[in-house]
């Protein structure tokens, strides 16, 4: 499943690259303030791993008209060493990819890698199953950390993102990081 949604997301960042549109809306006054991470945290307790996110404004449950007109719009945790990233996503415009919570927010491992034209490319998307609380401007993940990829002690930042179409990555997907969120 993943495999397809990254095959669609490819063909849509392919069209979007020749026809020369924008993936991402031009909002009125700037993007969302839940763009903004004031803070994060990344622990691990045993084989669980916890993280979090505060934002500057409350973060939508479901997906709201920023969120809707964007590929993918989500929070990542990252090791900057490796790559290996956890992510958690909401992207209704590129449809479902999980079991777990397809229509709103899910979590994803994966890995980044360096991009000619934005912040990073999307070299991998993995499953998981961590479970994600949202409270007004806050954020919580808890995974097994067998399925995070990465280690608590390795993750240096927690960020913002968006997923636009980027023709210098190979699966045609590049990561633009709102304000470099906590960490860097």
């Amino acid at each position: 499943m993943i495999s397809k949604t990254i095959l669609a997301a490819t063909i849509f960042a392919a069209v979007t690259l020749v026809l020369g549109m924008s993936v991402a809306p031009v909002m009125a006054g700037g993007p969302p303030a839940y763009t903004t991470v004031n803070s994060g945290t990344w622990t691990q307790n045993g084989n669980s791993l916890s993280l979090s996110v505060s934002t500057a404004g409350d973060i939508p449950r479901f997906a709201d008209t920023y969120i809707s007109n964007v590929l993918v719009f989500g929070y990542a945790w990252p090791d900057l060493q490796t790559g290996d990233v956890v992510l958690a996503t909401i992207h209704p415009f590129i449809g479902r990819d999980s079991n777990q919570n397809p229509d709103a927010w899910h979590t994803h491992p994966g890995t980044l890698g360096d991009s000619a034209n934005n912040d990073f490319c999307v070299l991998t998307l993995g499953t998981s199953q961590g479970g994600l609380s949202i409270q007004g401007t806050s954020m919580g993940l808890n995974i097994p950390a067998s399925q995070a990829g990465v280690s608590a002690s390795a993750i240096d930042a927690a960020v913002a993102f968006v997923v636009v179409g980027d023709g210098s990555c190979g699966t045609g997907l590049g990561v633009d990081v709102f304000n470099f969120g906590v960490g860097l």
